[in-house]
């Protein structure tokens, strides 16, 4: 029984001693330095002190220490063994270099982590990651900085392509622009899995569908089921006005994507009423809009008052003008800054509207809506006064069989009082003030009133010399 005491004994006490006897300058010593960092024992410092002595000279050692050091979040330990490779390599460990960089990335001095990854990449020219982290970092300097430090290294390592790599920082700096440029450079089928996703998104945001396409549906190769790809295939297959392709990618998205890696958003829900009503699906594409408008707020990507407009849109399409009034003016209503073309918009509704309408009375009703917007334009909008009287006159005239109630005159009246003795009228003005003289002056002739018509009609000739209607006007006897 003694005999077995003793040998259990002796193979605990050696398990104890394993760490400290290593010792011996060589791999071991890593996995052995690993261990007692790992079991975070008090006399830290006593028991790293063999292995430092027996690797003072060996670099690559002490900086697989200082990193195990990082890794357990002992930054300390980790700088001051960092310090001691560089000591060991008389200053030509890019390895230690580089750690000591991410020890400055860490606290988030990119400056300072710049700098070390510079000395790495000075100790070793050929570094790749020296590179690599340097233009990470460095990119919320200078994104261009950080992408020449990039083609510094394709001069050092013509085998490595940076051009994705470039394409990834610059998304990762918010460049899109830049990013698409570069990600262009490399065949799709070539770009890494990772910059499949970055690729995709610069050419949507950035107008490029057909890359856009490309990539998702590489990506979509081997990630049959990503959310991404998938939505980014539906709406830039939109885009291109692949409708049914648009179709299948939107059907794919809402009932087969994993419902736990994905949330539908306001955007999504958008995009497939653009797509429904593409393909003349109208109760999908209404029940879609209402959708995004139930999901929409402040920070969506899409704004509520666009998801109105086109849903009004809709309803105009569908001859539904009531609808369609309904949602522009709540549309109106919300948006923090309504210009004159939006309540021109307005105007356009009621017009063509009224275009189709057969009973008289309503084609007449509507244009004078129209007339009312042009009037609400110029309460609004001082400086467009003249163009609101102007486009005023010309609706209300609609309602005005052969000028029988001379309806127009007075905003015909009001935009040459406005422009008559401007000295410095544009061209636009000029036709505006031609036309209203051309209505007052056949007013005029109308009420057998010659002088007057011929008062208008000089006025258009200093305008428009060779306007034949003022010409007659002016040959009457």
């Amino acid at each position: 029984m003694k005999a077995i005491k003793y040998l259990l004994l002796g193979v605990l006490t050696l398990g104890f001693s394993t760490t400290v006897m290593a010792q011996d300058g060589s791999k071991a010593d890593v996995d052995a330095v690993k261990r007692i960092i790992s079991s975070k024992p008090a006399d830290l410092d006593k028991q790293m002190k063999p292995y430092y002595k027996e690797n003072k000279k060996n670099a690559a050692n002490l900086v697989a220490f200082a990193r195990a050091f990082f890794e357990a979040k002992d930054t300390a330990n980790a700088k001051k063994y960092a310090n001691y490779a560089l000591t060991a390599s008389k200053n030509k460990c890019a390895p230690a270099y580089i750690l000591l960089g991410d020890i400055e990335a860490l606290s988030d001095d990119g400056g300072g982590a710049a700098a070390q990854y510079d000395q790495a990449i000075y100790a070793d020219p050929k570094n790749y990651e020296a590179y690599y982290k340097y233009a990470l970092v460095y990119r919320k300097i200078d994104p261009r900085g950080a992408a020449a430090k990039l083609d510094q290294l394709k001069q050092e390592r013509p085998d490595i392509s940076v051009d994705a790599i470039k394409g990834h920082i610059f998304m990762i700096a918010g460049d899109r622009k830049s990013a698409y440029e570069e990600f262009k450079k490399v065949p799709v089928a070539q770009l890494d899995k990772s910059y499949l996703n970055e690729f995709a998104r610069a050419s949507y945001f950035g107008g490029h569908f057909e890359d856009a396409l490309a990539a998702c549906e590489e990506g979509l190769k081997f990630r049959p089921n990503n959310p991404t790809f998938t939505r980014l295939a539906m709406f830039s297959n939109y885009e291109l006005k692949r409708y049914d392709d648009a179709k299948k990618y939107l059907h794919k998205y809402f009932n087969e994507i994993d419902k736990d890696s994905v949330t539908f958003s306001e955007y999504d829900h958008y995009y497939a009423a653009l797509i429904h009503e593409a393909l003349n699906d109208k109760d999908n594409a209404k029940a879609s809009y209402h959708k995004a408008l139930e999901l929409v707020s402040d920070s969506s990507m899409i704004k509520r008052w666009d998801i109105l407009k086109t849903l009004s849109t809709s309803h105009q399409k569908d001859g539904d003008l009531e609808n369609a009034i309904k949602y522009y003016n709540e549309f109106l209503a919300c948006k923090p800054e309504v210009k004159v073309d939006d309540y021109e918009t307005l105007a356009d509704i009621y017009i063509s509207f009224a275009k189709e309408a057969t009973d008289e009375a309503a084609k007449n009703n509507l244009y004078k809506k129209a007339a009312d917007v042009y009037a609400t334009i110029g309460e609004k909008f001082p400086v467009q006064q003249a163009y609101a009287a102007y486009k005023r006159a010309e609706v209300i005239n609609k309602t005005d069989k052969e000028m029988a109630g001379r309806l127009a005159k007075a905003d015909y009246q009001k935009v040459v009082d406005m422009l008559g003795s401007k000295t410095d009228r544009s061209k636009s003005e000029n036709t505006m003030l031609k036309y209203s003289l051309h209505y007052l002056m056949f007013s005029s002739y109308l009420d057998k009133n010659i002088p007057g018509a011929k008062q208008c009609a000089e006025q258009i000739l200093a305008i428009d010399p060779d306007y034949k209607a003022a010409q007659e006007i002016m040959n009457l006897k």
